[in-house]
Formats: structure tokens, C-alpha cells, sequence
């Protein structure tokens, strides 16, 4: 995922960040779906209403209300990929607290037969090879990846881990900005020297 889907959460959530007002991850998944399916159905709907009034013989009514419907539909499904895409990419690199919030937020302990390992770190690709190589030595094929592990849980699993990965999307930001900053002080002592 890149970092403009990362940090795009909606304006009226950070706006909400910027006051400091916590709204619950479950508050916060109705309204960005909410405003995803209202602002598409409008563009929808009023570009469907304008072509049925120019060029249909139908007049501008019929399109627009199926414009909206399709624009709604269209922008409750994209914000439902969008957000399953996040928590995956959560579960991915940030397994330790993906699971945490599953366990602090939604009481939903993750089994002792998933592998919740950081599979991504801030090291030198020398160090990363050697540590890709131990780490796949070291794997227990018995055990699966929490990515997996929320996949196979169905509809019900996944929700959840959506929700979850809202909860700690502000420390993810927060790692990924250490980690950034560790590699500006890298290649900025690296150019100096």
C-alpha cells in the first residue's frame, strides 16, 4: 500500500485527530463508509441525471437515481477494499499490534498456532537477507501467518481485524515516521561522510 492510501483516512477524520476528539473505530468505519457512498452516489447520480437529460429520451430522473444507486454501491465497495487492503498490509507488517488491538479493542485472542512476527524492519538490505534466511529456517511450518489466519476466519474475522487496524492506525503512522526518520539520519550521514 503506498503512503498516500495509508495516510488517507478522510477529512473529517483528521480532522477529528487534529482536535483530539476519540471517536471508536467502529463510529469511524460507519461515517468514512457512509460519506465514500453519499459523495459518489452524488457524483454518480448527477453525471448519469445530466447525460439521461442530453442525450437520453428518458429525461434526467431515471438516470439519477440510477446513477446514485450504482455510485453507491461503487463507494461502499471501494472503502470496504480500501480498508480490507490497510488491515491486511497491518497484519503484514505489523503483526504484534494488530493483534494487541484485537485483543484490547474486541477481546479476540489470537491463537498460539499464528506466527505474529514483524516480517519488516528497519535494517540494511545485508542484515535484512541474513535475517529473511534465519527467519525461514526458524519457521515452523505448523503455524500460520496472522494475515492467514484473519482470511480464514471468513466475513466475521475480517470485520473485526478492519476495525482493529483502525484502532492502531495513529501507532502504525507513528512507527512508520521512526522509521522513515531513521532512514533520512542514514543517508544523510552516509552523503556527509
Amino acid at each position: 500500500m503506498t503512503d498516500d492510501n495509508l495516510h488517507y483516512d478522510g477529512l473529517l477524520s483528521n480532522l477529528l485527530m487534529f482536535t483530539g476528539i476519540n471517536i471508536p473505530a467502529r463510529a469511524r468505519f460507519v461515517v468514512q463508509c457512509t460519506a465514500s457512498g453519499v459523495y459518489s452516489s452524488l457524483i454518480v447520480g448527477l453525471v448519469a441525471g445530466q447525460t439521461g437529460a442530453a442525450l437520453l429520451s428518458c429525461g434526467p430522473v431515471v438516470p439519477f437515481m440510477t446513477g446514485c444507486w450504482l455510485g453507491h454501491s461503487w463507494g461502499c465497495l471501494s472503502y470496504w477494499r480500501q480498508s480490507k487492503m490497510r488491515a491486511m498490509n497491518c497484519a503484514r507488517r505489523y503483526p504484534k499490534i494488530l493483534a494487541h488491538s484485537l485483543l484490547v479493542d474486541f477481546d479476540i485472542e489470537v491463537p498460539t498456532n499464528v506466527h505474529v512476527v514483524n516480517n519488516t524492519s528497519s535494517c540494511s538490505a545485508e542484515e535484512e537477507s541474513g535475517k529473511v534466511i534465519a527467519k525461514a529456517e526458524k519457521f515452523d511450518h505448523e503455524k500460520t501467518t496472522l494475515e492467514q489466519w484473519i482470511l480464514d476466519g471468513g466475513v466475521g474475522r475480517l470485520s473485526f481485524a478492519i476495525l482493529a487496524a483502525q484502532s492502531c492506525t495513529e501507532d502504525v503512522i507513528e512507527l512508520q515516521k521512526s522509521e522513515r526518520k531513521k532512514l533520512v539520519d542514514a543517508y544523510s550521514q552516509s552523503t556527509e561522510g
